[in-house]
């Protein structure tokens, strides 16, 4: 008679099965140290991305950009962003106009090295959105929903760009440290639950009103933590001639 294989012994010596087992409690404390971004190893916190004085953004969360003139904001913050990284921005595709990129450079200096991704789906839009802050390697994800998200949706992209943040500082890189930014494809005073902070940008008009006086915008502060609302003039400085986000004059209402 041929001899049993041990690998299928069921009298295998009890010491080998107790340590062929997983440390459950081990487990449970790893997963509760990068969920809380914790990690003995992960070093202090980041500081926040700021593209103006009052405008921080904090890192490994997700913001979100309203009012009419959201998408010129957000070509403020992705300009900041680029120098630590690449800038994904991720649109619906069932709309015919794009991004200008001769409007792109008058906030961001590299307007070519911006990726832009068209998302035949609304639901792709997020989807897209959670990977690229999960995988840590990007500086800055610009979505622009046609539907708005849920608290579970939205809470879903806070982990995963904490996750992204994480994984980056164990790895020894301070850089890229992402964060997300919404804003709404057709809706311009979206109110999306759950989001860190939410922030909207007006369009002004020209004082003096003949050229070339500088654009002008009311940023307003609808929503951040431990902050009241407030609002501020914003106008390009240099009269709009060459002039990029880190160059904007920040002055109160």
């Amino acid at each position: 008679m041929s001899r049993p294989d041990d690998s299928l012994n069921c009298e295998a010596p009890v010491a080998e099965v107790a340590a062929s087992r997983p440390n459950v409690a081990a487990a449970a404390q790893v997963l509760a140290a990068l969920t809380a971004g914790q990690h003995k190893d992960a070093g202090p916190a980041a500081p926040p991305l700021t593209p103006l004085p009052q405008l921080a953004l904090a890192r490994g969360r997700v913001h979100e950009c309203a009012g009419p003139a959201r998408r010129t904001l957000a070509a403020m913050i992705a300009g900041v962003a680029q120098a630590e990284g690449p800038v994904l921005w991720l649109r619906p595709d069932w709309r015919g106009e794009g991004l200008c990129p001769q409007g792109l450079a008058r906030f961001m200096p590299d307007p070519g090295a911006l990726i832009v991704v068209n998302c035949t789906r609304a639901v792709d839009v997020l989807w897209s959105m959670e990977e690229a802050l999960r995988a840590g390697c990007v500086a800055l994800v610009v979505a622009e929903i046609a539907e708005a998200p849920d608290l579970r949706q939205v809470r879903r992209l806070h982990l995963a760009a904490e996750d992204g943040l994480l994984r980056n500082r164990m790895a020894g890189r301070l850089t890229p440290a992402p964060l997300g930014l919404m804003l709404g494809h057709e809706v311009a005073d979206s109110r999306i639950a759950g989001i860190e902070s939410r922030w909207a940008l007006h369009p002004l008009p020209p004082t003096p009103p003949a050229p070339p006086a500088p654009p002008r915008w009311r940023l307003d502060r609808q929503l951040a933590r431990g902050l009241p609302p407030k609002d501020w003039e914003v106008q390009l400085a240099g009269g709009g001639q060459g002039a990029r986000a880190h160059e904007l004059a920040l002055v109160p209402v």
